[in-house]
């Protein structure tokens, strides 16, 4: 397993990352970013070098930039360099071909600030190299117990269902925050409808768990609902309530 590790970006995954693997006794000693101050602060913060990319040490490098530019990176790196990246999106066809890359994806919504629980976290590795794939799957369990080989396409298609789960539900929150605003009501109100909405898909699938207007044909509400708002927000309702109704309309309500 890599004891020794270097990471390019300073971001949100590369802090945690950098944070979760140095707590777990991997030895962090360079940091590179394009924005040298920012690869020094997150240096001092892990007891590492900052570096350009071309200091790093031949030893396993971490990529955790944005997805446009995972490719230029790749492209910087000596090819002696064993590498992987974090994106859920890009595949390993579309960057340079090199014998050991790979993917090491934390399926989980992560910020600079704060404490993220990587134990808790879902890592979804992949290589078309099998036994560099399997140098990833052993590092990524001393991060997390929940690590599991994934291949491009998979990767992607959990990639989509997480902007789903995640950046769409919380724009649906923001939308519902605007509304209880407008009625100079805390938004809070409704975190325990959201807390429960989440605990029941502990124990039930969503198909099963789904309530609400749509789901019991309950028209003269939903048209209230509508003439109540206006603009993209009105779209959005029209929209899922439509979703909701075509996914149960061979249920008789």
């Amino acid at each position: 397993m890599f004891q020794k590790v270097s990471i390019i970006g300073s971001g949100n995954v590369a802090t945690q990352l950098g944070k979760a693997l140095v707590n777990n006794g991997t030895v962090v000693t360079h940091v590179a970013s394009k924005n040298r101050d920012h690869a020094q602060e997150l240096a001092n913060l892990l007891k590492a070098d900052a570096c350009s990319l071309d200091e790093l040490p031949n030893q396993f490098t971490i990529i955790c930039v944005s997805d446009d530019a995972i490719s230029a990176v790749c492209s910087e790196i000596a090819e002696g360099i064993p590498l992987v990246y974090t994106s859920g999106s890009v595949g390993l066809e579309d960057l340079p071909s090199r014998d050991r890359i790979g993917v090491l994806y934390p399926l989980q919504t992560i910020s600079k600030t704060g404490t993220v629980d990587m134990k808790s976290v879902p890592f979804l590795v992949e290589s078309k190299n099998e036994s560099f794939q399997r140098e990833i799957y052993e590092f990524a369990l001393v991060l997390s117990p929940s690590t599991h080989i994934v291949n491009s396409e998979q990767r992607r298609k959990i990639h989509m269902a997480a902007v789903w789960i995640n950046n769409f539900t919380n724009h649906i929150v923001y939308q519902a925050q605007k509304i209880t605003e407008d009625q100079q009501l805390d938004y809070r109100l409704l975190l325990p409808l959201l807390k429960e909405t989440l605990n029941k898909l502990d124990h039930q699938s969503a198909f099963e768990a789904q309530t609400g207007p749509a789901r019991r044909g309950d028209s003269n509400t939903i048209e209230k609902h509508l003439n109540a708002q206006s603009g993209t927000a009105r779209e959005l309702y029209e929209l899922l309530t439509k979703s909701i109704n075509e996914t149960y309309n061979d249920e008789e309500l």
